[in-house]
């Protein structure tokens, strides 16, 4: 659940103290929307030296790579323009001393010059997907007044025409994660409910994928309830959505799914294997030896020939993180990164490789 825009620093959290040797801690991610067209430059943000997020760009094998943004705040969850001559994202430089709670959402040129800000909500406001056509950039808020004005919003690149198009249900937490289909005319999104705090972590919480007219109408469930669904995108085509999910029982971390956009069962595309040899970590004299792997963050190409997503895997003695790109189907699976590069939110744009 991303309410304050912060992707999954618990798996270097989690090598650490694999290499540490110490009690394992779990805590507890978006890619944006892929428009149709000529596989380009990727974006995606990644720490800066300080310590901060910025979005970046590259060629999908990353060469080329230029830093766009820069500052004393985070910047993030970028999504390229239809044409990608732009690209929106998210930035706290309104109010960096709130920590990631208060963002808005900007735009700017491809090489990072023009930035203009679009919203003036005043509160969180994160993670853009901009629409097919570019009149619309989607994105979720909490309308400086949570629970009662959180939910999925759009609003035209210039600042007017602000709505909300899906509101928080009365019990939910959290509505996530906007992408616009290939046609404009419907946005996917994930719905958080549930879940308690406990001395352990947060326990309960299932997370369900949805699709919904432009317009706020005919909102339906494509995906159940799970432990943890979501970080979704389309199909150029308009016909799946790729999204990673966590599993049900005790062990599982996210793998890459496919389901059809009108809802079915689910395919997975990654097999990755969770967490094992817990009992050996935790100094129980367990057989197996301590690992887990896990994949998210799923992105098309815009030919929608392969898929690039930030895969993570370690044991008690390495980690590794970074960038992997499979075919459509899931085969010829391999890393585009260095393995020690925490890169993350990628959107695959159509811009003119470098």
């Amino acid at each position: 659940m991303a309410l304050n825009n912060t992707p999954r620093l618990w798996v270097a959290a989690l090598a650490a103290a694999a290499l540490a040797c110490s009690a394992l801690t779990l805590g507890a991610g978006h890619a944006a929307a892929t428009s149709a067209g000529t596989s380009g430059r990727i974006s995606f943000m990644e720490h800066d030296g300080s310590g901060f997020w910025q979005v970046w760009t590259a060629n999908p094998d990353l060469t080329a790579r230029r830093q766009l943004t820069d500052g004393g705040h985070d910047n993030g969850w970028p999504s390229w323009s239809p044409t990608s001559t732009r690209l929106a994202f998210d930035s706290a430089r309104i109010a960096p001393e709130a920590n990631g709670d208060r963002k808005e959402i900007f735009t700017m040129a491809a090489n990072g010059s023009n930035v203009a800000q679009v919203t003036h909500i005043g509160g969180y406001s994160g993670q853009p997907s901009w629409s097919p056509a570019g009149n619309l950039i989607a994105f979720t808020s909490d309308g400086a007044s949570y629970p009662d004005a959180q939910g999925i919003y759009v609003v035209h690149p210039d600042g007017s025409g602000l709505r909300r198009v899906v509101a928080l249900p009365a019990h939910g937490a959290w509505l996530d994660a906007p992408r616009f289909s290939a046609s404009g005319r419907q946005i996917a999104y994930a719905y958080y409910e549930g879940g308690r705090s406990t001395p352990g972590g947060w326990r309960g919480e299932t997370v369900s994928l949805w699709v919904v007219d432009v317009d706020g109408s005919n909102a339906h469930q494509v995906v159940a309830p799970g432990r943890r669904s979501g970080d979704l995108d389309w199909s150029p085509d308009g016909t799946n959505l790729v999204f990673e999910l966590i599993g049900n029982h005790p062990g599982t971390l996210s793998n890459i799914m496919r389901v059809d956009a009108t809802g079915g069962a689910p395919t997975a595309l990654t097999d990755d294997p969770g967490i094992g040899g817990i009992g050996e970590f935790k100094g129980q004299g367990a057989a197996d030896s301590f690992f887990y792997g896990e994949s998210f963050d799923p992105a098309y190409a815009p030919d929608g020939t392969r898929i690039m997503f930030t895969h993570s895997d370690g044991d008690g003695s390495s980690f590794h993180i970074g960038l992997q790109v499979m075919n459509a189907d899931g085969s010829n699976r391999h890393w585009v990164s260095g393995q020690d590069e925490s890169l993350h939110q990628v959107d695959w744009g159509t811009a003119p490789l470098e």
